[in-house]
């Protein structure tokens, strides 16, 4: 067995090897260092003011979809789409909690409040894969402008996780027959 440790979430994982991706982050393989040569200081970093700014957007929009997706899962008709929605829905929550490390400012404490939903599947899978497909934009341009590497190295991670996101809402898009 290999303790090993996510670059981008900072989270532990216990297996023979990396997943393909972060059971908690969604970040690639390529994120999995072993646990003793993960740095404790990864996330000091001093930010310039468009960093900041960034990283502030970035906790509002994964503060949002976090709560959007927990209302998807309490929401009736499809317990498989209500399982995926709970996971994407942890998955924004460590996004939220990894950009308020990085910005040295506190989680926010209704990350798992249900926020609202239109209450059909349909509609809502539509206005998730539009809510990904803005985030993970923003998140590639951030990166294009951070100076900072650790911060570039978050949100191209970040990025591709909203990718993988978008394929979700394609497959949730079928399977509720939208």
């Amino acid at each position: 067995m290999k303790l090993l440790r996510c670059r981008i979430c900072g989270e532990t994982y216990l297996g023979t090897g990396a997943p393909d991706r972060c059971p908690f982050c969604g970040a690639g393989e390529q994120y999995f260092v072993p646990a003793e040569q993960y740095p404790a200081d990864v996330n000091s970093v001093d930010l310039t003011e468009v960093e900041l700014a960034d990283l502030q957007t970035a906790i509002g929009l994964e503060r949002g979809n976090a709560r959007f997706y927990a209302a998807l899962g309490g929401q009736a008709g499809s317990p498989t789409l209500q399982s995926a929605y709970k996971r994407l829905s942890a998955i924004e929550a460590e996004h939220c909690s990894v950009f308020c490390k990085l910005a040295g400012v506190t989680k926010p404490s209704d990350l798992r409040e249900p926020s609202s939903s239109a209450g059909d599947w349909c509609a809502d899978i539509a206005d998730s894969l539009a809510r990904e497909q803005r985030a993970s934009a923003f998140y590639a341009e951030a990166a294009r402008r951070a100076s900072s590497e650790r911060v570039r190295e978050v949100l191209a991670a970040v990025s591709a996780v909203e990718i993988d996101h978008i394929e979700v809402d394609g497959l949730a898009s079928r399977l509720a027959g939208c």
